[in-house]
């Protein structure tokens, strides 16, 4: 084989151009001729030394076991790359062949179900080109299940758009990483180009950082799409909304990025610029709106905007809202009523009085939550509120406590000592600045301590450096005590709902809120699992357009939970992907007993476990048909003698 290159002249245009091609020299009845093997484009870039390496690698990865296709000298990592890709190609390109002359004789070799044998040398068994496809083929079913790629094609993308966006997302789920990690993943380690029939090696970084572009310009018309084929195919009825916010931290300093702002961190990031996302989930896990933003944006005042957009405002039927004290404010809860929607919410503030003698009742799990209620009327403001004990939160909070308060007075103690060195700040209203500042810092434990700073009252007791500041208050000690009154009431076992859905019982209304946890999995699953933090995008679109991918992902996931806890399977999705993870499609090549080589490539075969999950998913655990394809071994030595592009 030899790589040829030639000129050309493109028929419309009327302009040359340089394409080269993979040929292969054979002898015949008529003679020796020159057969072109694979078009090879026309963009190689590589010096003629460089295509008689590549040529020579092409067959040796095609005949490895023919003796003028040994290579002892190494080959440089881009030239191999492009080998593999080109061999790879040729194989499928017999591969088809074979099965159009199968086909044009009316036979059904190219059928599974019939049994075709070959001799072949045990010690030539090789295996090349291991590529996953467990995961990538669920959750590939999922999305055509939901139409996505119809959608997608409807919207106006392009065949080779569609893949590249379905690529972007199901590579998220199955190995959630960076654009540039992705497209690694997707073009050497996953068989997802196999099933979309995808070469992703082709594209470069730019074009999956396109697609991020192109699905959020459509993100509306996907949301909304997504939300009712959700609807469709699982048959379910949503009655409620649960609503809340989370953030995720940002590397570097983003300042082409206006939403990135400084804020409260969950992760205790307080260093790195914040941008939030907003989620509206129904009670069976399905996200039905997400909003994208800023770091520091006020949680009470995204309630309207996320609620609007549902398209609900103006409807007949209305669900029932679910959220966080975080949101809950008197406002929120007053602009509800007077848009007529029922809410469950967990109260930001305590009741002015409490019965002593209420009669609590258990609701929940008691083996897990522990949580005792009781019912409270309201009449007079409509409501219905609900005083639970949770032995869980008490636990929770008093090992909270104790952290919190020996780091606050670990950093009030080096205060205090610090006031014992020499050339300290020791003016009053220095030290009450500090005093502050670890407020601030510690701020969900120091409201429960009463601190006192104690001044100078002897001139001798001063350091010299002070003398001529004794017209300012001089500090010399700070002193402080627990409030435990402020402390039992902070840190406690005891919360507050309240609703206007007056029909529930302490139990109904205890369920309706514990739905909000649905929202928290969420987002941590999110954050764990689907790698959306951090961030490493600098621009306001390219982070919006990462955050975007991952909500599609969580749709597919979604899907198949759900899809598996309805059959009776309830897993983690994380032990999914364990599961899958050992199915992958492999080609093994062997010589047989006529010198030819075997190219056999199928999918191993499903175990017990991953044919529960293909049971409980109503698929068949069969990933793409098995292709075989016989090529002969070149015996004459006609292919060396061209232009030195030959085998050595």
């Amino acid at each position: 084989m030899f790589i040829r290159k030639a000129k050309k002249k493109d028929l419309i245009t009327g302009k040359s151009y340089i394409t080269y091609q993979l040929v292969q020299s054979t002898r015949t009845q008529a003679g020796p001729r020159q057969q072109s093997i694979l078009s090879l484009g026309g963009d190689l870039s590589l010096s003629d030394y460089e295509l008689k390496i590549l040529a020579n690698r092409i067959e040796s990865v095609l005949f490895p076991s023919h003796p003028l296709t040994f290579i002892d000298s190494p080959i440089a990592a881009h030239i191999e790359e492009m080998a593999q890709k080109y061999a790879a190609q040729i194989i499928e390109k017999r591969v088809q062949e074979q099965l159009q002359e199968q086909l044009q004789e009316n036979t059904q070799k190219a059928s599974s179900t019939e049994e075709t044998y070959c001799n072949i040398a045990v010690n030539s068994i090789e295996h090349s080109e291991p590529r996953s496809v467990g995961v990538e083929h669920l959750l590939l079913c999922a999305a055509q299940e939901l139409q996505l790629h119809k959608k997608l094609r409807s919207l106006g993308l392009t065949t080779k758009e569609v893949a590249l966006s379905l690529g972007s997302i199901i590579a998220r789920a199955a190995c959630p990483s960076s654009e540039r990690a992705t497209l690694e993943w997707l073009s050497h380690h996953s068989g997802l180009g196999e099933l979309l029939q995808c070469d992703f090696s082709e594209y470069s970084l730019n074009r999956l950082y396109e697609v991020s572009d192109t699905l959020l310009q459509h993100k509306s018309d996907l949301e909304v799409f997504l939300q009712h084929k959700q609807t469709e195919v699982h048959g379910y009825k949503s009655t409620l909304i649960l609503y809340d916010l989370t953030n995720t931290y940002m590397e570097g300093r983003a300042k082409g990025n206006p939403k990135a702002k400084h804020g409260f961190s969950k992760e205790k990031r307080t260093d790195c610029p914040l941008v939030t996302l907003g989620l509206v989930l129904n009670e069976h896990g399905f996200i039905a709106r997400s909003s994208i933003l800023s770091g520091n944006v006020s949680e009470p005042k995204t309630l309207q905007q996320a609620i609007e957009v549902l398209g609900c405002a103006d409807s007949l039927f209305k669900p029932t809202i679910v959220m966080d004290a975080g949101i809950a404010t008197l406002d929120n809860l007053e602009w509800l009523r007077q848009h007529q929607y029922t809410y469950v919410v967990c109260a930001r503030q305590d009741l002015p009085s409490i019965d002593s003698d209420l009669i609590l009742t258990a609701v929940g799990d008691p083996e897990t939550t522990g949580v005792q209620a009781a019912l409270i009327n309201r009449s007079e403001t409509g409501e219905n509120w609900l005083y639970c004990e949770s032995q869980a939160k008490e636990v929770v909070a008093a090992e909270m406590r104790i952290a919190y308060q020996k780091r606050f007075e670990e950093s009030l103690e080096q205060l205090r000592n610090a006031l014992a060195k020499p050339r300290a700040h020791k003016k009053y209203s220095q030290v009450l600045e500090k005093i502050g500042r670890l407020k601030e810092r510690h701020r969900r434990i120091s409201g429960c301590y009463d601190i006192e700073v104690v001044l100078v009252k002897d001139e001798n007791t001063l350091h010299e450096e002070c003398q001529h500041n004794i017209q300012d208050n001089i500090v010399s000690s700070i002193t402080w005590e627990v409030n435990e009154k402020k402390l039992s009431e902070r840190w406690n076992k005891r919360y507050f709902l309240r609703t206007n859905l007056l029909h529930l019982d302490a139990k109904e209304l205890w369920n309706v809120y514990d739905s909000i946890r649905t929202v928290e999995d969420a987002f941590r699953f999110m954050k764990s699992d689907l790698g959306m933090r951090p961030v490493y995008h600098q621009k306001e679109h390219r982070v919006d357009g990462h955050l975007w991918i991952t909500v599609l992902a969580y749709h597919l996931i979604q899907f198949c939970l759900y899809r598996m806890k309805q059959s009776g399977l309830s897993l983690a999705w994380k032990s999914v992907r364990n599961r899958l993870s050992s199915r992958i499609r492999i080609t093994m090549q062997a010589r047989n007993d006529q010198g030819k080589i075997l190219y056999h490539r199928s999918t191993t075969k499903a175990e017990s476990n991953q044919r529960e999950i293909y049971r409980a998913m109503n698929l068949s655990p069969q990933i793409l048909q098995t292709k075989s394809v016989l090529i002969d071994v070149i015996e004459d030595s006609m292919s060396t003698s061209k232009s030195g592009h030959s085998v050595v």
